[in-house]
């Protein structure tokens, strides 16, 4: 029987989950790694992008609707700051995997990209997974495969000292 081992717990999250586990690890080291698909990481691009689903601009979801800001950018632009995990990536310690579908017309790939810039301009453990056929979610049921195989090894590296697989070796 395995026991819980209170010092290497794993956070996972997607989509406003994926953002809420960004911040998790920024605001504490509680977590031994964490695991974040297609997570908006930037409030201030984010917000002042479209909706590639919708065609819209990106302000009501960010001041309204899971983010729940409540103003707008200008209104109130330090809270934006304050809760752009982007912004926060210095105080990480906890190694992250991050992936995104380069199809994403919800939360568009280039906030994991920029979050995955400003971890690796840190020098922190970060891998970025992108890939070119997927939206928001995995469909391909081969990929999805490979995401699930890949998300089981990372926690079994950092969680059960178990091997590190070589995709995990920066290149």
């Amino acid at each position: 029987k395995d026991e819980i081992n209170k010092d290497k717990i794993g956070l996972i999250g997607h989509s406003f989950g994926g953002f809420e586990t960004n911040y998790i690890i920024a605001k504490s080291n509680l977590f031994a790694c964490a695991v974040a698909g297609a997570a908006p990481t930037n409030f201030i691009s984010n917000y002042l992008s479209e909706a590639k689903n919708t065609k819209q601009p990106n302000f009501f979801k960010i001041e309204y609707s899971q983010a729940r800001m409540g103003k707008s950018l200008f209104e109130d632009t330090d809270a934006y700051l304050r809760n752009s995990p982007v912004l926060l990536a210095a105080a990480i310690t906890t190694p992250l995997l991050s992936w995104t579908g380069l199809k994403d017309y919800q939360v568009d790939y280039t906030q994991s990209f920029e979050f995955y810039m400003a971890m690796r301009r840190l020098s922190k453990v970060h891998v970025l997974l992108a890939f070119p056929d997927e939206g928001h979610g995995i469909l391909d049921r081969t990929r999805d495969a490979d995401l699930t195989e890949k998300i089981e090894e990372w926690f079994a590296y950092f969680l059960k000292d178990k091997h590190k697989p070589n995709w995990m070796n920066p290149t």
